[in-house]
């Protein structure tokens, strides 16, 4: 067996020598390729403002935001994105400022106020968008809410993650409902096969459909839009798990047509662990009751304690990490500046080029649809029959990219996730490593050490 490499050290950022040197840095200097990367200044994020198509040179600058270790080549961005330094950077000032001025430790006003940027964000009006922690706890705050009765049942497919489908596997328990789980091809043929799918199993006692918008296992891009017309027809809710969307691709969720919605920081939107947002529509709202407690504020004008009616009741959760739902911002920021179709467009870039990469070589099975309305950023699959924990050690091994295993039912894979500040070079390095474990797959079937 090969002999594990150690992990190289973290580069230091920012030294003060460092700086210095780095302050006539040109354009050109973003242009290395990724496995030779080198430090550069944190950037006002104006700099990262795109004033025409985006080159390779453009997307160095982005990636040299990061403070990835040298050498390595993460891809495994669907379970924890890297925050950038401006991101970061903002996190610890207001920490800081906290820590020494704890007269204000909850900032609510601020957290208010960013309410109205993160609506804009995700196409919803301000007062549906709450702070939550993560998506888990967006979608108990939804499975949680609704008043079911006994019999009622849900919908769900069989690749559905455990923080959206653990609530109502709960409330099977503690209210008698009913979970009818479908299963869906990996791939599927078309957007009509899938929504063919979900009609076929609504049945009268049918109450809500849960679906992810992609799903966790084979990065299926689900049409969410088509179901949520399905639902509507049929008198159903649709509750979304949005676990990977959010900083991934452009959402809308007016345009979705969506009852409820849950999204988390920090994935594809690179904004920390603890963060999230919640989406839950005007019109469900008031049949929605919240998940700890209401909220209350007093109303100036009758001088009387009342609860709040719009999203600001799901917030309820005792002491939140404010500087991590401050930073938010910032990561929102930070995309804007760079803009959501130059990201989605960039995701898809990378992605088509490991797909088309991976069907070409003898012994890989592809489980993510080749179809851009099927898929987006992240790509499951496996290698003969190597075992997928075999593969994701030999990888980070032999060419030090770090991907993550993905089994359920049938699936036995490895799943890769690309985002803006992966480089076409790391794509390509991916691929050498699949090559040489499809061709000397025999030496790779030992058991996998746990």
């Amino acid at each position: 067996m090969r002999q594990r490499v150690s992990r190289p050290s973290r580069r230091q950022f920012l030294g003060s020598s460092t700086a210095a040197a780095l302050g006539g840095l040109s354009l050109g200097s973003f242009a290395s390729p990724a496995r030779a990367q080198r430090a550069v200044p944190t950037l006002p994020l104006g700099e990262l403002r795109l004033t025409g198509p985006p080159d390779e040179a453009y997307w160095w600058k982005v990636r040299s935001q990061y403070n990835l270790i040298d050498g390595l080549t993460f891809m495994n961005n669907g379970t924890l994105g890297p925050m950038p330094r401006v991101v970061m950077e903002e996190h610890d000032r207001v920490f800081r400022e906290i820590a020494a001025d704890p007269t204000n430790g909850s900032r609510r006003d601020e957290l208010d106020a960013n309410r109205e940027l993160f609506s804009a964000f995700v196409g919803a009006e301000p007062e549906e968008v709450s702070y939550t922690r993560s998506t888990t706890e967006g979608m108990n705050i939804f499975a949680m809410g609704v008043d079911w009765n006994e019999g009622d049942e849900i919908l769900i497919c069989t690749h559905e993650h455990n923080g959206g489908i653990e609530a109502y596997m709960t409330l099977e328990q503690r209210r008698k409902i009913k979970i009818n789980r479908i299963e869906i091809p990996s791939p599927p043929e078309s957007i009509d096969q899938i929504v063919d799918l979900y009609e076929l199993a609504i049945t009268p006692k049918t109450r809500c459909i849960m679906v992810s918008h992609i799903t966790y296992v084979t990065g299926l891009l689900m049409p969410v839009k088509e179901l949520s017309e399905l639902a509507h027809r049929n008198g159903l809710m649709l509750s979304v798990d949005g676990a990977h969307p959010l900083g991934m691709i452009a959402v809308d969720m007016h345009d979705l047509g969506c009852d409820h919605y849950a999204a988390p920081g920090q994935k594809w939107l690179m904004a920390g662990t603890g963060t999230g947002l919640n989406y839950v529509s005007r019109d469900v709202m008031p049949n929605v009751w919240p998940l700890m407690g209401a909220g209350t504020y007093r109303n100036a004008e009758t001088d009387e304690v009342e609860f709040y009616q719009d999203s600001r009741k799901y917030e309820d959760c005792g002491q939140r990490d404010t500087p991590s739902a401050l930073a938010m911002r910032t990561a929102i920021h930070f995309q804007n500046t760079i803009g959501k179709k130059a990201i989605e467009n960039r995701v898809r870039q990378l992605t088509t080029r490991l797909k088309v990469g991976l069907a070409e070589i003898d012994g890989v099975k592809l489980w993510t649809s080749m179809n851009p309305d099927l898929s987006a950023g992240l790509t499951l699959f496996s290698i003969r029959d190597v075992p997928m924990a075999n593969i994701v050690e030999a990888l980070m091994d032999r060419d030090r990219v770090y991907i993550r295993t993905m089994g359920t039912g049938n699936l036995n894979g490895v799943r890769a996730s690309t985002h803006i500040y992966n480089m076409p070079d790391e794509v390509d390095r991916l691929l050498d490593g699949v090559r040489h474990l499809a061709t000397d797959w025999s030496d790779y079937m030992h058991e996998p050490v746990v």
